[in-house]
């Protein structure tokens, strides 16, 4: 088979878009009075299981915790509501899919979080969309980058990831691989590129 690029596989936040940065979920964890591996489990289930609202996840969490919510979900609300593309973005994608290239999306997201990829009108242009909170798997773990690959009946040769976690957009597709690229807009590293059009010296 051919190891010609046919797809290229978005991370959302910090790659397509980016939103107003809450940390409400941390400040969450914290005021539920989770240790560092209650946190880090906490973390794990918020953005692998789906979650209707924030008291199902405290439920979840920490089932008798008795906390008043109000704060936190309007904070979700505002990081939503902020949430904008970055100035490239339609253009590089309608760009892609001229040269009739096919378009997947991996994020580690939490469920509220997904509704600004939909708010934006970015799932016209994709192919396969996978959130982790749906999935139940997360970036770097390599079958979240299978069930992409797979959904979009291509070898891992033939598809090209970028995003802006090198973890988890990088090193781990490269695990299995794919080849892939770092979007770094502060230029902190001299292999990566600073706008998704950069994409375009790969293909």
């Amino acid at each position: 088979m051919s190891n010609e690029i046919k797809a290229v596989i978005f991370d959302l936040y910090g790659t397509l878009i980016y939103n107003k940065d809450t940390n409400s979920y941390l400040r969450l964890f914290f005021e539920l009075g989770l240790s560092p591996e209650e946190m880090k489990q906490a973390r794990k289930i918020a953005l692998t299981e789906d979650f209707a609202d924030l008291s199902e996840l405290v439920k979840r969490i920490k089932p008798a915790a008795a906390i008043d919510l109000q704060s936190y979900e309007e904070e979700v609300a505002a990081g939503i509501s902020s949430a904008r593309t970055f100035p490239e973005t339609y253009e590089v994608l309608e760009a892609l899919q001229k040269r009739y290239l096919q378009l997947g999306l991996i994020s580690n997201v939490a469920s509220p979080y997904k509704k600004c990829f939909f708010d934006l009108g970015l799932e016209k242009y994709f192919d396969t969309v996978i959130f982790s909170c749906e999935a139940g798997l997360r970036k770097p773990d390599p079958r979240i980058y299978e069930r992409a690959i797979k959904e979009l009946g291509l070898e891992p040769a033939q598809t090209f990831m970028i995003g802006d976690k090198l973890h988890c957009d990088v090193d781990g597709p490269a695990a299995i691989g794919m080849k892939a690229t770092l979007i770094d807009r502060e230029n902190k590293y001299h292999f990566s590129i600073q706008s998704l059009g950069g994409i375009f010296r790969y293909l």
